[in-house]
């Protein structure tokens, strides 16, 4: 029986400007290389169709920038595969690029949800992260959505950065506010490996500050938590009904597909990822069996466990206790240090606890 598939993770790699601080697969926009990369979606989809009863139920576009593409290659995008008879279907944007054409292009196709990157609001920081737009093209790219019908926005946003205290963090959060986003994701800046902010670290530029985030963190809990936002794991907080469906469904375990370089995918208790460059990735997906993957596991009954309490933690729904079995004293130990509570047969983390989601994970597992 071939395995159903209900969640889509797409990988689109170009940007028309690399950050300092993503450590995604990704390339500047060249245009032989999104033909290139067109191709080998269209054939892996191709292929998938033949080997997974593919229902897609939630998509994720993600990237990269998946509007840095033209509005040509975008409805090129949107033709290969049924993407809009998804009941949620979110697509990643830069304000900076993105306006009415491409929101009604969005939306003509069946676009639900709009992500968009603003990341800060403050021209220093968004100096520091590299970002090229403005507090203006943010409110514009709101706008943009909402005019084209597009239902659901999101505003990612980033703490953490040199000179941003809780004044500062709490300006970003009511500017961000004010645009009236459905969802907001707040992550702590996170120096991965190979980023030219990892380099800048290395060299002595900056430093992180554990102890400010944590402030920052709890603040964001509070002031969006007043403005009717519910956080529902530990980096976003949706006004009810507006959670992201599809990173619900991964959070709980479920198998999801992903397509294009560097996608990774959990289907049938395998995990793979495509490889990440965008030549060998469509060269190997046109020619088939399927594209060039760099790793590959099979997934047993620990590493599930494992992740699903990973993932789990971080959620607002938190775990069932019949799946801590053993850990009743380790519970105990975690309410008592005001890290989780229980509550209705599940365990939860407090705010102070998801401060130290890793930690307790590592407790229970």
């Amino acid at each position: 029986m071939k395995p159903r598939i209900e969640n889509l993770y797409v990988h689109i790699p170009f940007c028309t400007h690399l950050c300092p601080y993503c450590d995604f697969p990704k390339e500047r926009l060249a245009g032989n290389r999104m033909r290139e990369f067109l191709r080998g979606l269209r054939a892996e989809w191709s292929r998938a169709e033949r080997e997974m009863d593919l229902q897609p139920r939630r998509i994720f576009f993600g990237g990269g920038t998946p509007t840095a593409l033209s509005p040509t290659m975008m409805r090129e995008l949107f033709s290969i595969a049924p993407w809009g008879s998804a009941g949620e279907w979110t697509v990643e944007a830069n304000p900076d690029g993105f306006g009415s054409g491409k929101a009604s292009l969005m939306a003509e196709a069946g676009v639900t949800r709009v992500s968009l990157g603003a990341q800060a609001f403050r021209p220093a920081d968004l100096k520091w992260l590299g970002r090229r737009h403005n507090r203006t093209s943010i409110r514009s790219a709101v706008q943009a959505a909402r005019s084209a019908g597009i239902p659901d926005v999101n505003l990612d946003l980033i703490y953490g950065l040199p000179d941003q205290g809780p004044t500062e963090w709490q300006e970003t959060l009511e500017e961000a506010c004010a645009l009236g986003p459905d969802h907001i994701s707040a992550y702590a800046i996170t120096p991965e490996d190979g980023t030219e902010l990892a380099a800048r670290i290395e060299r002595g530029d900056w430093h992180p500050d554990p102890e400010n985030e944590a402030l920052l963190f709890l603040l964001t809990n509070r002031i969006l938590e007043s403005r009717g936002f519910k956080a529902y794991e530990i980096s976003n907080f949706a006004q009810p009904g507006h959670e992201c469906r599809h990173h619900q469904a991964i959070w709980s375990g479920e198998d999801y597909l992903g397509l294009g370089p560097g996608a990774v995918s959990t289907v049938a208790g395998r995990r793979w990822r495509n490889h990440p460059d965008t030549h060998r990735y469509a060269k190997t997906a046109v020619a088939g069996p399927h594209p060039e993957r760099v790793e590959e596991e099979e997934r047993g009954e620990k590493e599930r466990r494992t992740e699903k309490i990973l993932l789990g933690l971080r959620t607002s729904a938190g775990l069932e206790e019949t799946s801590l079995p053993g850990c009743e004293d380790s519970l105990l130990e975690l309410e008592r240090k005001g890290w989780g509570r229980r509550m209705g047969g599940r365990f939860l983390l407090t705010a102070r606890g998801r401060l130290r989601a890793d930690e307790v994970a590592a407790i229970l597992t």
